[in-house]
């Protein structure tokens, strides 16, 4: 394997490329993966390395080793929670919450702190006053998956508890206590990797990948609302959405 990026581990990469194997199916679940002396081998490093890399991966859950049959692919396919990509807001909320996959959800925090620039520019609000924040954990069997901080103006949520928002979308808590409809969400996404701060929150190593999506809410006189900032793991979510083609149109074939 090449060398020629010296600032990641050996180790983690031939980690970050079986993982990619599996994902990928090339080692389908429940199969068994070369020996250890092979993929030493194959990926040029020394067996040491290559053995730090496995625990890694057998600490991650994607293999599993078995005495005397040897190192296993681990079924990691009912994991990933698909995101929809649609017109309807309740895909993104079912999907994202998906109870049926077990997703819990663990307040961190709620408090008041200085508006960040990008949310203060969102929100029409002066950077650094005031904002209204919460940051959530979403679990799966106990482990983080995403982490979600919300932001409003705090005469709009006033009294809103951990309690509230603990088994409910916060989406639907907000609209009921202040009586506001959303009407419209702009939606970024980015593909990005962890630093250190998000790798502890979320259980990954520094430069693991991840989805970094922002929602603007807004009101029926287009009024900002609320902003929500939300890191998905990269191992544990894909997006999905359909893409409708006007076949009448033939600019579209």
């Amino acid at each position: 394997m090449s060398r020629e990026d010296t600032s990641i581990a050996l180790y983690y990469r031939v980690a970050e490329t079986v993982k990619g194997r599996i994902a990928s199916n090339r080692y389908a679940p429940g199969s068994i993966l070369p020996s250890e002396n092979a993929l030493a081998l194959e990926f040029n490093v020394s067996n040491i390395t290559l053995r730090k890399a496995m625990a890694l991966l057998v600490e991650q859950g994607w293999v599993v080793r078995r005495r005397g049959i040897g190192t296993l692919a681990a079924d990691r396919r009912d994991e990933r929670i698909p995101l929809k990509i649609t017109g309807n807001f309740s895909d993104w909320v079912d999907s994202a919450v998906n109870q049926r996959l077990g997703l819990a959800v663990e307040v961190l925090g709620i408090s008041m702190v200085p508006c960040p620039f990008d949310v203060a520019r969102l929100m029409n609000v002066e950077s650094g006053s005031l904002i209204w924040e919460m940051r959530r954990l979403r679990k799966q069997k106990g482990n983080p998956v995403s982490f979600y901080i919300n932001y409003a103006l705090p005469e709009q949520v006033h009294g809103v508890t951990k309690k509230d928002v603990a088994k409910r979308p916060f989406i639907d808590v907000f609209q009921e206590k202040t009586g506001l409809k959303i009407h419209r969400i702009a939606r970024q996404v980015e593909a990005g990797v962890a630093d250190l701060d998000t790798g502890a929150l979320l259980g990954v190593n520094f430069g693991a990948p991840l989805f970094f999506v922002t929602h603007t809410y807004f009101s029926c006189e287009n009024a900002p609302l609320l902003v929500t900032k939300m890191i998905f793991r990269g191992d544990r979510y894909v997006y999905s959405g359909d893409t409708f083609l006007d076949r009448s149109n033939p600019k579209t074939g």
